[in-house]
């Protein structure tokens, strides 16, 4: 029996989108690391830092979709990802260029429309290069793993390290170095996927055509929509709201506070994929069920325990919601529909998360906390993550495993 290489060419993407998809999260997230450099020159307020956020929301928002389309329709997608790359490392540079807060809510949008179409062309490639029994797997490493090591632990310790030592527009110029290298491999190793019946989801025919009204009208795109909606209400005032909740509320230092979140991330990185991994195993639904349930109590352990390693500890364990909350964000969407339209279905479902998430939830989440304290938002994120878990129970199956299995029972020789 011959031996199966480790490299791979889905392993060689999983990889380069592994890095690809971190990166992304690097530079959308790099800001908030810079932020205290940053205040004092250009004299932002809690609103106008605000506003940075949502500026980036609302555009990606917008692109996810868009470029989900594009890259559906695009006779080479390793192109169009290879462009966006190039374009939002090259506007991250230009952050160190800016002079005015004007100019930085104008990067932090043009950021937005060249970072949204980043993750449905990459997850809409890996559906169609994975092997079926791992799907779900290349896509949670790629997403929530590449995420959360990225984003979560490697940003604030690079971002941080670079604006201590050489200022931070040097740590803006310094971003285009890994966005240029990962377009020339994204050129160079990948190629553009072909679509077989054997790959698709739910749909034998790849040359089915489908309006959007049928896309946007899928229950599995719905459902989708739904509980990564709330699931991003969740996670966002959860992220938000949290360290000012621990610091002023619950007085923690700031490095007890950052030692819970590190914890989230350790765990969001490991459970990124493990769960994923459980789904192409044991089904999406069942999965996504249990899992989703875990998010309910991220928040409510924050309100309620005051030992810090047992907030450490429930919270790493907590964030196995965090793999669920991937299912519903590209897994699920992705398989819904024929894989001609896995890009425009994972854009969709991004693009609307972000508008609750992203655009609305912190300045909702604000105006609760005002009112009625800094727990309110805490609240809200708990109960938005109860509402992803109770449409989780609508969800139809479409794990390449469980669908064969279901075949098998129906389909017995005579």
């Amino acid at each position: 029996m011959e031996k199966k290489k480790f490299w791979s060419y889905e392993n060689k993407v999983v990889t380069l989108f592994f890095f690809s998809i971190g990166f992304v999260f690097f530079d959308r997230l790099a800001i908030n690391f810079l932020i205290p450099f940053m205040q004092d020159d250009f004299g932002l307020t809690n609103a106008q830092i605000g506003m940075l956020a949502s500026a980036l929301a609302l555009t990606w928002a917008i692109a996810g979709p868009l470029g989900g389309y594009l890259s559906d329709k695009a006779k080479s997608k390793k192109a169009v990802l290879a462009i966006f790359i190039l374009a939002f490392s090259l506007i991250s540079l230009m952050h160190g260029l800016a002079a005015t807060f004007g100019m930085l809510i104008l990067l932090r949008m043009l950021m937005g429309l060249a970072e949204g179409p980043v993750i449905p062309i990459t997850q809409s490639v890996l559906v169609a290069e994975s092997s079926k029994s791992r799907r779900a797997f290349n896509m949670g490493l790629t997403m929530n793993t590449g995420n959360a090591i990225f984003g979560s632990i490697l940003a604030p310790l690079v971002i941080v390290a670079l604006a201590s030592a050489f200022g931070w527009r040097t740590a803006f110029y310094l971003t285009i170095v890994p966005g240029v290298i990962l377009a020339y491999f994204i050129l160079k190793v990948m190629r553009n996927p072909k679509i077989e019946p054997e790959q698709t989801g739910t749909t034998e025919d790849p040359d089915i055509k489908l309006s959007f009204k049928q896309i946007i009208g899928n229950r599995n795109i719905i459902l989708s929509i739904f509980i990564f909606s709330f699931f991003m209400i969740y996670l966002i005032a959860f992220q938000v709201f949290t360290p000012v909740f621990l610091v002023n509320v619950k007085n923690f230092s700031e490095g007890a506070m950052s030692i819970v979140f590190a914890s989230f991330g350790l765990g969001m990185a490991l459970f990124g994929f493990i769960v994923p991994a459980i789904s192409d195993r044991i089904g999406r639904k069942p999965t996504t069920i249990f899992f989703s349930l875990f998010s309910v109590f991220t928040p409510l352990t924050i309100l309620f325990v005051n030992n810090i390693v047992l907030m450490s500890i429930l919270v790493f364990i907590f964030a196995a919601g965090m793999g669920a909350g991937g299912l519903a964000m590209t897994t699920l969407p992705a398989e819904a529909v024929p894989i001609q339209y896995a890009g425009i279905a994972v854009g969709l479902t991004i693009g609307i998360g972000e508008i609750f998430g992203g655009l609305l939830n912190p300045i909702l989440s604000g105006m609760a906390a005002d009112a009625w304290g800094l727990p309110a938002p805490l609240i809200i994120s708990s109960i938005a993550a109860l509402f992803s878990f109770a449409f989780s129970f609508f969800i139809k199956e479409t794990a390449p495993a469980k669908m064969k299995a279901a075949s098998d029972d129906i389909v017995k020789p005579a």
